[in-house]
């Protein structure tokens, strides 16, 4: 019998997808419990991309987010040894500006942690290693969507 909870979270505003380098699982910023103090949590985000409605940081890269298409699913599955949690992060993007491409495809190839912010200001944090991050760019007729899908032990901790 499968014994499984899950929740969405709609609304996100943005996306931040900070490379594995930038924030090493580990140090004194990271604890594994459901929340992160936000003290404590201090990744690198120069290096990042961000999906959003503005740069969230100095010198990252921007990918426009199409208004209310940002969801995040937690699934909580206690029949896979190790990796408890399966985060779904998905959203439609703005693929007008011809950078944009180019964004997606680093994305693709870069495996990274999201930081996600939502619309309420909430933000929160999914970790990833090379192994457990799955980033899927599709483009149906004039919609691009791009879709994360990272395992990991504690799903979307919440940054208080």
């Amino acid at each position: 019998m499968t014994s499984c909870s899950e929740y969405v979270l709609d609304d996100i505003m943005a996306i931040i997808a900070v490379p594995l380098e930038d924030f090493a699982i580990g140090t004194s910023a990271w604890q594994l419990t459901p929340t992160i103090p936000h003290d404590m949590f201090s990744p690198n985000i120069y290096n990042a991309v961000t999906i959003g409605v503005q740069p969230a940081t100095v010198g990252g890269t921007l990918i426009p987010i199409r208004f209310r298409t940002g969801k995040a699913k937690d699934e909580e599955s206690y029949n896979v040894a190790g990796r408890l949690h399966t985060v779904n992060v998905s959203c439609e993007v703005d693929d007008r500006d011809g950078d944009v491409w180019d964004n997606l495809i680093i994305l693709e190839r870069t495996p990274s942690h999201l930081l996600l912010t939502f619309r309420n200001g909430q933000r929160a944090f999914v970790s990833a290693t090379k192994d457990t991050y799955l980033c899927s760019v599709e483009r149906d007729g004039g919609k691009t969507s791009v879709a994360f899908r990272l395992y990991n032990l504690m799903g979307i901790q919440l940054l208080v």
